[in-house]
């Protein structure tokens, strides 16, 4: 079951509210720190027993109810 809404996601931005990581489940997170210029989706997963990160796309190309269908 996601964590974040769309909703919650647009008032970070909004806001102007950083982080590392906002984790929804499943090794999807979102991303949006100083250097960012939009948030983005990432998914860490394991691999062979190493921990890998794969990027997905931006908040704005890629919406959060589309991530949730895997």
């Amino acid at each position: 079951m996601p964590k974040l809404t769309d909703k919650e996601i647009r008032a970070w931005i909004k806001s102007g509210e950083r982080f590392e990581g906002k984790a929804d489940g499943n090794g999807l997170y979102l991303r949006f720190r100083e250097i960012d210029r939009i948030p983005s989706w990432r998914f860490r997963y394991k691999l062979a027993g190493k921990s890998r990160t794969m990027n997905l796309g931006t908040y704005a190309d890629l919406s959060l109810a589309n991530l949730n269908i895997w």
